[in-house]
């Protein structure tokens, strides 16, 4: 009972404390010396953070292409082995992979059939994140052989719609802050590896923070319906609403918390649907990414000295990733003592839920720094907030700017070129 009134308390005192911060900020941006409120300010340099995030992007994808012909098909990962067992044809012209594949060809087949028409792939957990595949499919109006081109359209506008979402949140949450850190929360090692493989983290992180801004801003029924579609797109979606149900769940806030709550209630109902469909739920498959604690990295770290040769250069981004897991829990959960919020709680289950990460997480390149990347603007957001009296947010917020780069120069700008065919 000691720790929910504490909890209480603190978050009383996290409201007020902001709304002296707010207020503050804005009597210095009404003064003379300021020439009065400048609202447009903030978002014209917003829109050139998003403009900015749009062109880095679209070098990730050029970049990417100029390997395979120019070819956008490219960034879907086709693997010949998966394209020779899954029904169907993978479509014209379409860039296949000797030796490599990846998630994206997953979505790139439900996108060609996502009420799972026979016949269809038999592969519940990718029908389960429908979010993006639907997505796809709908702007494309179901022409397959628009859609390797819409899979990176709509990835790329989701990580410009991360930028603006970046800021609004920075000037919301830590208001003084410069709005181009949007830029770090929109570039960053997930979202690279995202758009570069047509996976889903892009779409998924700019819902997520859909959602956040909504809840802070009091529209809680939106923000719920915002959370529904994030769970649609990936059930790590959840590590951004657990908090802000905690939050709900202490102040006693029982109207709040049951719409909150009922975003889950259309993942639990397409569940249901995938399982009778396929067979077996999407839940069989995401029980092998997680193992008792600290168990994943203890097996990835203890097999580091037999890495295949080729392998070796990602090695340091995946060590990266598990330090800013490790060093992100003890200085949010430091600072959450003091003071708490639903970042920091967002960071602290982030973290936890990473903790229990499976070895087919951590050993791999791509997965290791992406699937819980939904880490990274929220540990950006809580250094410009806490910046001044927590310094310890500062090395791990530098760590991510440098694993940011990592990713960019060994997984785009030298990647090598793999064998591969292009279908008739």
């Amino acid at each position: 009972m000691r720790y929910v009134e504490r909890i209480v308390t603190l978050q009383q005192q996290e409201r007020q404390e902001e709304q002296e911060e707010w207020t503050g900020a804005r009597d210095v941006a009404a003064s003379p010396a300021h020439g009065g409120i400048n609202r447009s300010g903030p978002w014209r340099t917003l829109l050139l953070v998003a403009l900015l995030t749009g062109l880095i992007y679209g070098a990730v994808v050029a970049i990417t292409i100029s390997h395979y012909s120019d070819n956008v098909s490219a960034l879907i990962v086709a693997g010949e082995q998966f394209v020779e067992r899954y029904p169907g044809s993978p479509g014209h012209h379409t860039v296949v992979y000797r030796h490599d594949s990846y998630d994206g060809l997953g979505y790139y087949y439900i996108a060609g059939n996502p009420f799972m028409r026979d016949p269809y792939i038999h592969d519940a957990l990718r029908y389960q994140r429908i979010g993006y595949p639907f997505l796809v499919w709908a702007v494309s109006l179901g022409q397959r052989a628009w859609q390797p081109g819409v899979m990176i359209g709509v990835n790329i506008a989701a990580v410009m719609a991360v930028a603006l979402l970046a800021g609004a949140l920075i000037m919301w949450y830590a208001p003084g802050a410069s709005v181009w850190w949007a830029l770090a929360c929109a570039v960053n090692p997930a979202l690279i590896i995202g758009v570069r493989d047509d996976l889903i983290e892009p779409l998924l992180t700019a819902l997520a923070l859909a959602g956040l801004l909504l809840y802070l801003r009091g529209r809680v029924g939106w923000a719920a319906l915002v959370f529904a579609a994030a769970l649609l797109t990936r059930e790590v979606g959840i590590l951004f609403l657990a908090p802000l149900l905690v939050a709900e769940l202490t102040a006693r806030r029982w109207p709040r918390f049951v719409v909150l709550a009922l975003s889950v209630v259309p993942y639990l109902i397409w569940q249901q649907i995938v399982t009778r469909a396929i067979g077996y739920s999407s839940t069989d498959t995401v029980e092998h990414n997680f193992q008792p604690l600290l168990v994943g990295m203890r097996l990835v770290v203890a097999g580091l000295p037999y890495v295949p040769a080729w392998e070796r250069m990602y090695v340091p981004g995946i060590v990266a990733a598990m330090v800013i897991v490790v060093a992100a829990l003890a200085v949010a959960a430091w600072q959450a003592w003091r003071r708490y919020d639903i970042v920091l709680g967002g960071i602290i289950v982030h973290c936890i839920a990473a903790l229990f990460g499976g070895w087919v997480i951590w050993q791999g390149y791509r997965s290791a720094p992406r699937v819980f990347g939904g880490l990274y603007p929220l540990l950006i957001f809580a250094y410009l907030l806490y910046r001044r009296r927590n310094p310890g947010f500062a090395p791990v917020v530098g760590l991510i700017l440098l694993l940011t780069i990592f990713v960019f120069v060994t997984q785009v700008v030298v990647a090598p070129t793999q064998a591969y065919y292009v279908t008739p």
